[in-house]
């Protein structure tokens, strides 16, 4: 709860302090065709997460991503909404048994950019929600919903490649409610006429999450989601 109420004040108060410093806005929404690989542990219960980039239309129930900037000379603020609902196909036991699963994904990013001369400074939020429904075929079904946030910081680094084209490289490295994240990512951008972008790219997100307890049972996550990036960029 407490979490939600501080990336909600955070974002509440930057809109209007934007609004009023006469800040430069760019809102982008975004697909991601994102491979996940890993695995999941709810008690003595373990289980694959593993969706491949080719199958993730048949697996994806729901999903909205955006990401949302507000900059000016020397600094500015982003967020970013990451919402996927997954229900990847039955897996094999070893007990010879399946495990249907289903993962609520939510990821909120808030963070603060200080502008360099050449590399940039990110120092922000990443608040996580993660729902697991295990549907094991010889017992009762298993459902746990965690909450967690991380601190992180990063650097990014924009580059004109030519007149129209650019290209914006992110790295960052998190923990606190996970032992330890990381993130990469790379996006070219096509500058239109109308002064918008077309932006496509690859981004990468590494999570490391370990709970001796979720609502009575050991919960732990060691996931990683890669894949491409395609959005179109409001200026």
């Amino acid at each position: 709860m407490y979490s939600r109420l501080l990336l909600g004040s955070t974002l509440i108060l930057a809109a209007p302090l934007a609004k009023a410093q006469d800040y430069d806005w760019s809102v982008t929404p975004y697909l991601w065709a994102a491979g996940i690989e890993g695995d999941s542990a709810l008690g003595p219960i373990h289980s694959d997460v593993s969706v491949d980039f080719s199958d993730l239309v048949d697996v994806l129930a729901g999903a909205a991503l955006v990401h949302v900037e507000a900059q000016r000379e020397g600094y500015g603020f982003f967020g970013d909404l990451v919402y996927l609902s997954l229900e990847p196909d039955p897996e094999t036991e070893n007990v010879g048994g399946q495990i249907q699963t289903q993962a609520d994904t939510t990821i909120v990013e808030a963070g603060y950019l200080r502008k360099g001369s050449r590399v940039d400074l990110e120092v922000g939020v990443r608040y996580w929600d993660f729902e697991l429904e295990l549907q094991p075929t010889t017992l009762p079904t298993i459902n746990r919903d965690t909450d967690w946030v991380d601190g992180f910081v990063g650097v990014r680094n924009t580059r004109e490649l030519s007149d129209k084209w650019n290209l914006t490289t992110r790295a960052n490295i998190g923990g606190g409610g996970t032992s330890f994240t990381y993130g990469i990512g790379l996006t070219f951008g096509r500058e239109l006429e109308s002064g918008s972008q077309f932006v496509f790219g690859l981004k990468l997100l590494d999570i490391d999450y370990q709970k001796s307890s979720v609502n009575g049972v050991p919960f732990s996550l060691d996931t990683m989601f890669l894949g491409g990036t395609i959005g179109y960029m409001f200026d």
